[in-house]
């Protein structure tokens, strides 16, 4: 049975020799140091448009949502029994302010990031098998929201039909832009009747979001990596094409290192070690994965080496909130105005 949030897999291939590598599950990235997220950054192909009612939640006339599956869920009323079948889904949903019948939190984070609220709230996910669906049946949910994959399917529901036999299901995709995944969280929270509570946090958003934009245009020449460990022989280097929080800052103008040949639904780009010192990177994020390296070759990193690395915590990648991604990007905008250009190498070998 799938893990409720963790079953994706991803693409790697070498910088070098751009050969494909392994697939690892989202599950096993966290649990085994690798991180996870993979963000990968998928046109929108939903609008999340609704209709409902407008009686506050209490039923009424037909409801419909347009999800990030091009998908239109119609309904002959609002939905009040909500289900959150995946962290990250749940986590968006959460900070924006509704509050689920059932849920998942498989341990990684990602959930108590956003400070929920469990009362009334019965636990679907269990380490063995995934999404209980017994106790998601006992919940009597007349809504689902699980995640869509970078192939445009449902995380748990197409892994396990089962569940799409208990209520209809949404699908919300965690592969774009930061202000478009949040913003479709809060889009359905409202749909649903439900007084959005992150107004405040995304203000702060988007004033981080300036903050970056101005410490990018006074340092323009600096070149950012993302980076994160796949094992000890190999380092990844995020796509820039793929991951929400590379999306967004790319449109502020981030000078991002490259990943050749990296397309839409590419993950990351695996490097050896030997490799590591000549990435092209004037300032390293080090990202989704624990711990830093003990290596010689990354001790001897240009950008390592003069002390310019960030790592922020690990769960911050993956809970998708105004709040959570106004400290991804204060601390981004923070270390892009300290740092110096042109002391990493200007190409990898």
């Amino acid at each position: 049975m799938p893990s409720a949030t963790l079953q994706r897999s991803h693409d790697t291939r070498h910088l070098t020799a751009a050969a494909p590598g392994t697939r690892p599950t989202r599950r096993g990235l966290l649990a085994g140091g690798l991180g996870t997220a993979a963000l990968l950054g998928l046109s929108a192909c939903g609008t999340g448009n609704s209709t409902s009612s407008a009686d506050g939640g209490s039923g009424g006339t037909a409801w419909s949502f347009t999800d990030d599956r091009g998908h239109a869920v119609r309904l002959p009323r609002r939905p009040k029994r909500i289900a959150f079948l995946t962290d990250s889904v749940g986590a968006a949903l959460w900070a924006a302010g509704l509050h689920p019948v059932a849920a998942t939190d498989s341990g990684q984070g990602i959930v108590p990031a956003v400070e929920p609220d469990w009362s009334g709230v019965t636990k679907i996910y269990s380490a063995d098998k995934g999404v209980r669906l017994e106790a998601l049946a006992q919940a009597r949910p007349d809504l689902l929201i699980d995640a869509v994959q970078p192939d445009g399917t449902l995380q748990v529901t197409s892994q396990l039909p089962e569940v799409a036999k208990i209520a209809p299901v949404v699908g919300l995709s965690t592969y774009h832009s930061i202000e478009q995944i949040v913003g479709t969280a809060d889009r359905l929270t409202r749909s649903l009747g439900t007084t959005l509570t992150d107004g405040d946090a995304k203000a702060r958003y988007q004033a981080a979001s300036t903050r970056v934009r101005k410490a990018i245009a006074a340092n323009r020449e600096l070149r950012v990596g993302f980076v994160f460990g796949i094992d000890k022989n190999t380092l990844g280097v995020m796509n820039p094409k793929t991951w929400a929080v590379l999306k967004t800052v790319s449109a502020l103008r981030m000078n991002l290192v490259p990943v050749p040949g990296g397309s839409a639904n590419t993950y990351s780009q695996a490097v050896s070690w030997e490799n590591v010192p000549s990435l092209p990177a004037d300032l390293l994020v080090w990202a989704v994965s624990d711990p830093l390296p003990d290596n010689p070759l990354w001790k001897r990193t240009p950008a390592v080496r003069a002390g310019q690395l960030w790592k922020p915590e690990l769960a911050s990648w993956y809970a998708y909130s105004w709040e959570n991604f106004t400290v991804l990007l204060d601390g981004l905008a923070t270390h892009v105005h300290s740092a110096r250009a042109g002391i990493g190498p200007h190409s990898a070998s």
